[in-house]
């Protein structure tokens, strides 16, 4: 149970991320790719 309410926010936010359509066909750096992410999570929580 405790594994599962650990898991869940990681999961809801992977969801989240494949809603954007700009990480399908990415072609940047994975450093690049980190911020881009982190400010869409950023975004989505402000939604």
């Amino acid at each position: 149970m405790a594994h599962a309410r650990l898991r869940m926010p990681v999961e809801r936010a992977f969801d989240r991320l494949k809603r954007w359509h700009i990480f399908r066909r990415a072609r940047c750096s994975p450093n690049r790719l980190a911020s881009l992410t982190a400010a869409v999570l950023t975004l989505e929580q402000q939604r």
